[in-house]
């Protein structure tokens, strides 16, 4: 039986844009951060691949052992050939998240149907943001705290993005209308009072001198995203549709803060 590709599609963004972002903030394009990209998407594609087959007990077929050898060859080259050992704490820190969301999920299909609930997914996005100080290291070598930072900023926007979504699809599947915004306020209060911090955070980091203020720029989207649940929650739209707003309101993130980076810089 072939490698079958990941079957969450938003995931691939919460993939691409953190690590793309972090090699650009980082600047420095070269032979580790490709191998560690390669890497990076093995790993992803392996852990798809298993879980749509049954399991761990799918590592052992012939095309999931194959894959998993030329991954740990990649791996061995970047630490012992290209020095960057900090990646075996990054990984240690993803087999930690790993087991943690599969956890949750075990709970959670215990006590209901729903395939993951919202905590699983939130585990998620930290789980697949690692590969921002991953991209980091294998650009700079070394971890940096500018490196942390932009970890940080893409899991901070990365669940804002799943919690929106949650809740625009809970909204749809309730099947009722939202009489007015108090109701809708009430219903996805998570998402409201989550960008609120998460916009207070970012003032006041800007105000502390911590951040670039066009570092907003790149939440301003999101933000104004959440707030639009105030008018649109339980209105039918296109799951597919939302799927690919989501992908661009990525793109615009992950290109503003590197342009909010290189003019800090």
């Amino acid at each position: 039986m072939a490698i079958r590709m990941p079957a969450e599609h938003g995931a691939w963004g919460m993939l691409s844009v953190p690590y793309l972002s972090a090699a650009a903030v980082a600047g420095a394009w070269n032979v580790p951060v490709v191998l560690c990209g390669v890497l990076a998407l093995g790993l992803f594609v392996l852990r798809g691949s298993a879980d749509q087959q049954g399991g761990w007990r799918a590592l052992r077929k012939p095309e999931h052992v194959t894959l998993a050898l030329m991954l740990l060859a990649l791996a061995g080259a970047l630490v012992l050939a290209y020095g960057r050992s900090q990646l075996v704490a990054v990984a240690a820190a993803g087999v930690a998240l790993y087991a943690l969301q599969e956890a949750v999920v075990r709970a959670h299909n215990e006590a209901r149907t729903e395939k993951r609930s919202l905590a699983a997914e939130l585990a998620g996005v930290v789980l697949l943001s690692l590969v921002a100080p991953a991209a980091w290291v294998a650009a700079r070598g070394r971890l940096e705290p500018a490196g942390v930072q932009v970890w940080a900023l893409n899991v901070l926007f990365f669940l804002g993005g799943v919690l929106y979504v949650k809740y625009r699809v809970r909204g749809l599947l309730t099947h009722r209308e939202f009489s007015g915004w108090q109701e809708r306020l009430a219903f996805a209060w998570p998402v409201f009072i989550y960008h609120f911090l998460l916009l207070t955070f970012l003032a006041a980091s800007i105000f502390l001198r911590e951040l670039s203020a066009a570092v907003l720029l790149a939440f301003a989207p999101g933000i104004l995203r959440a707030g639009g649940l105030l008018f649109h929650l339980g209105e039918r739209f296109p799951i597919r549709r939302l799927g690919w707003m989501e992908i661009a309101h990525s793109i615009v993130f992950a290109a503003l803060l590197v342009m909010a980076y290189r003019l800090a810089g």
